[in-house]
């Protein structure tokens, strides 16, 4: 009996002896990344945007379609093979989105 009640005493104050626990910590770890953001915010850009750099994402983005059309793909065919092992309701939804997201892909690799 004593060793419950000591263990019920150990488990009620251990959370408020540990250093984690204390409000000083989280607001301490607060005030230094406000303080980070802040002085990032204040410094000036020296790099200017060329017009060649801006070509070059709206490129790297077109050709991205491609790639996101084959993640899409991928994650739809998994959906659809998680749900058909599911099986019931839950599998259904699984497979109808999988087949959405696999559509969805398609067209996007297909544009």
């Amino acid at each position: 009996m004593k060793r419950l009640a000591l263990a019920a005493l150990l488990l009620v104050a251990a959370p408020a002896l540990a250093g984690a626990q204390t409000l000083q910590a989280q607001f301490d770890r607060s005030i230094h990344a406000a303080a980070a953001l802040q002085l990032a915010a204040q410094r000036p850009l020296t790099v200017a945007v060329q017009p060649a750099f801006v070509e070059q994402g709206r490129r790297a983005r077109r050709g991205n379609k491609k790639s996101l059309g084959t993640t899409l793909m991928i994650i739809g065919g998994g959906a659809v093979v998680t749900g058909a092992i599911i099986g019931d309701t839950g599998g259904t939804l699984l497979i109808v989105g999988g087949f959405v997201t696999a559509g969805y892909g398609l067209y996007l690799y297909t544009d």
